[in-house]
């Protein structure tokens, strides 16, 4: 997508707006594979132009999807069962490259993990998570105590799936708490993004919060469980109602 179109995107204080955000996290991201690939050379070389060429197909799909939302009103239709663990890993893989030195990207949890949502909502809402611990982590890099590792923890109790996005930095001040998951912009909060993933989370049945922890930031995602190909009867159910210690 060209830079007038990402602007006309921009622009609006709809939907689109939203989409411009992540299509811009994406494109960021895309940018710091293709400096680092000017550096290197040889196998490490390919898989970051790979990851590169991936992440733009998924930016074009959330443009292409973008558009054809407009004429759509029930989002319902899009929720299926799908591996929760593939779409991580594939996370994982895509952002690693990007990572500073030293920086690791884990994920904790075994077998499939199958959860009713749309495919797409899901990336956007893991992606955002990732991609805000790895902003931090660039901006930390060389301090004293710089971030070393995000891990993202898959576990299913019941009908839900939970995945525990937790990182080793310094967590959140307590003025960037009290404004999470509201609209606004932020290169420190994140707080745009967060906004979008919770919202995604809750139009499928789903919870974002932020959860207190001794050390750096964790954030909670909670979706329907679903199992096999198709979705046990009563598998989804809304969980986007339940407490929210922060203001929305």
């Amino acid at each position: 997508m060209s830079q007038l179109a990402l602007a006309v995107l921009a622009a609006s204080n709809g939907p689109s707006a939203r989409w411009a955000h992540d299509v811009r996290n994406a494109l960021a991201t895309v940018g710091l594979h293709l400096e680092t690939l000017e550096r290197m050379s040889g196998p490490r070389g390919r898989d970051i132009a790979h990851a590169a060429h991936t992440l733009m197909s998924r930016a074009a799909a959330m443009c292409s999807e973008a558009i054809s939302q407009g004429t759509q009103a029930d989002t319902s239709s899009r929720r299926k069962p799908l591996d929760i663990a593939k779409t991580i890993s594939q996370i994982a893989n895509l952002l690693r490259p990007s990572a500073p030195a030293g920086f690791e990207i884990s994920v904790a949890g075994s077998g499939a993990f199958m959860v009713l949502a749309d495919p797409q909502d899901v990336f956007r809402i893991l992606f955002n998570l990732v991609h805000n611990a790895l902003s931090a982590a660039r901006a930390g890099a060389g301090t004293a105590q710089p971030m070393t590792n995000v891990t993202l923890l898959i576990e299913r109790r019941d009908m839900t799936v939970t995945v525990r996005i937790a990182d080793d930095g310094p967590g959140l001040p307590q003025i960037v708490r009290d404004n999470l998951f509201r609209q606004q912009p932020s290169s420190v909060s994140g707080g745009l993004g967060l906004s979008i993933a919770r919202e995604l989370a809750e139009r499928n049945g789903g919870v974002l919060q932020h959860v207190d922890s001794a050390h750096g930031a964790t954030f909670l995602v909670q979706l329907p469980a679903a199992t096999g190909s198709v979705a046990e009867p009563g598998a989804f159910r809304s969980l986007g109602k339940s407490a929210r210690p922060e203001a929305a």
